[in-house]
């Protein structure tokens, strides 16, 4: 009777998912203080307000996102957009996105309640750029939010 070796085998297995798991991992650089600014649409009720959008918080060099702080400016709609839930927490999934959780607005309009929301990252490097992208993203609550944030400092993420 042949005598399996499931050691070997079970040592090959646990090697290519730790393989896999590492090939997924993200180094962003530099980490720690960051802002991002840009222009973004809230969609409430059918209702479309875009408004500037400055945001500040932080990243590990991991990947793992903390925004802080957010506000709005623009026309008199944009001054009734609060965020709420802060700080939002989140986690930079690759070189090409990203996934921001806890994100949560009043309007004038009524709430738009906490979610999980994906964006798009690009990198620029010349100028040196690192832009999120959100398309049509969906908010408990009925809305949805747009638009295109540049960061401060400009990320580079491997």
């Amino acid at each position: 009777m042949k005598s399996f070796k499931l050691i070997p085998v079970g040592a090959a297995l646990a090697l290519y998912i730790a393989a896999s798991a590492s090939a997924f991992a993200v180094t962003v650089s530099p980490a720690g203080s960051i802002s991002l600014t840009g222009s973004t649409t809230l969609t409430k009720s059918g209702i479309a307000v875009g408004c500037s959008a400055n945001m500040v918080g932080s990243v590990t060099s991991a990947g793992a996102i903390s925004i802080t702080s957010a506000s709005f400016s623009g026309n008199a709609l944009c001054a009734g957009v609060t965020a709420t839930g802060l700080p939002w927490t989140g986690q930079v999934l690759s070189t090409t996105s990203l996934s921001l959780s806890g994100v949560a607005v009043h309007t004038l309009l009524g709430a738009c309640e906490p979610s999980t929301i994906s964006a798009a990252v690009t990198e620029n490097p010349n100028p040196h750029q690192t832009i999120i992208g959100l398309s049509n993203q969906a908010l408990s609550g009925g809305c949805s939010v747009s638009g295109s944030l540049t960061t401060t400092p400009y990320l580079s993420i491997q």
